[in-house]
């Protein structure tokens, strides 16, 4: 007898997608889905398999995977735990159960999404150029968190209009030597976009800026991070060229104000500084950070819902959604312009 997996790989779609139509749950499916998994199921004269007394439900799964090489303890981390969170709780009002990974080989990927009870995976920090060929080597469907634009499934954010907005307001504050700190030394996925928005404002504003000098990359390890606050503190104290900086994630910025003041440069009476998320970093800092917020959640909630729709057929009219980002405003960049006002 056929089975529905072969069914599936006939017709392109999922096992799943095949199974609801055998169980009557194609209220959420595309009619022309619907019809051709029918037609096939009498071509091949399916017959469905009773359960026996006792049986358990079939169990559902879906695939969390985080691919972010060298990151500290990805699951205390304000971003990815919210995500985590948020997908937990989205899966299990549709009867799945989340399953997580900070692996990062493809082949094991691969391998998890061959089990039967796997209908699909939610993808994180994936460099935005394997996304297409490894979705086209995943057996299930595949949706992608912060991978930029592609011919595959992405839920992203409008990282570059946000980091263009946070600048534009530093401008407006007479700010005009802005430093930009990053923890990748070629920014991909929302780095990338971040900086793309830093520079559509250092251009619009004809600021002055030298990638080979201006741009500071900040690694991942611990006390060498620390060192390059430090260094950027002193050549501060002794060079009054820069007034303010941007940090591509409240971590870095809150860590960067602790270090600055160790050094005796205070924020923001000497030197403003700004973040990327909102998050728990974000609130903690003292002073309190200016930064651009988003909304892990929501990028999570979003995941679930287009990953749902890919396992139950359903027509998907955007593949990639890029959700809102919000400017906050708080202490910890100095107004230039009106210091310069009182003091004259």
């Amino acid at each position: 007898m056929v089975t529905i997996k072969q069914i599936a790989e006939q017709l392109g779609v999922s096992p799943t997608t095949v199974s609801n139509v055998i169980n009557g749950r194609t209220e959420k499916m595309s009619e022309k889905t619907r019809q051709r998994i029918e037609e096939l199921l009498v071509a091949n004269h399916y017959v469905q398999e009773k359960k026996g007394r006792g049986e358990q439900e079939e169990l559902k799964l879906v695939v969390a995977w985080f691919f972010f090489e060298g990151r500290e303890r990805v699951f205390t981390d304000p971003f990815c735990s919210e995500v985590f969170g948020a997908l937990e709780k989205e899966l299990r009002k549709r009867g799945r159960y989340l399953i997580c990974s900070t692996q990062n080989a493809e082949e094991d990927l691969i391998k998890n999404l061959s089990f039967h009870e796997v209908e699909g995976a939610i993808i994180l920090g994936c460099d935005p150029s394997r996304c297409e060929a490894l979705s086209k080597r995943l057996p299930k469907p595949v949706v992608f968190i912060d991978s930029g634009e592609g011919n595959y499934d992405n839920i992203g954010l409008r990282d570059r209009e946000g980091t263009s907005e946070l600048i534009s307001y530093l401008v407006k504050q007479g700010h005009r030597k802005i430093a930009f700190f990053c923890d990748e030394k070629k920014p991909l996925a929302s780095n990338g976009a971040r900086y793309r928005g830093f520079l559509d404002a250092v251009q619009v504003y004809g600021l002055s800026f030298d990638e080979k000098l201006d741009y500071y990359y900040v690694p991942s390890e611990k006390n060498m991070r620390y060192e390059v606050f430090r260094q950027f503190a002193k050549n501060l104290c002794e060079n009054k060229a820069y007034t303010a900086a941007f940090f591509c994630c409240d971590l870095y910025a809150n860590e960067a104000i602790s270090v600055f003041f160790s050094q005796g440069v205070r924020v923001p009476e000497d030197f403003s500084v700004a973040g990327f998320d909102d998050n728990i970093y974000a609130r903690m800092s003292r002073p309190a950070l200016t930064t651009v917020r988003q909304s892990p959640s929501d990028k999570g909630k979003e995941a679930v819902k287009l990953l749902m729709k890919r396992i139950y057929g359903e027509e998907v009219y955007v593949r990639n959604l890029e959700l809102p980002t919000e400017l906050i405003v708080r202490e910890s960049v100095k107004n230039i312009w009106k210091n310069k006002i009182q003091e004259k």
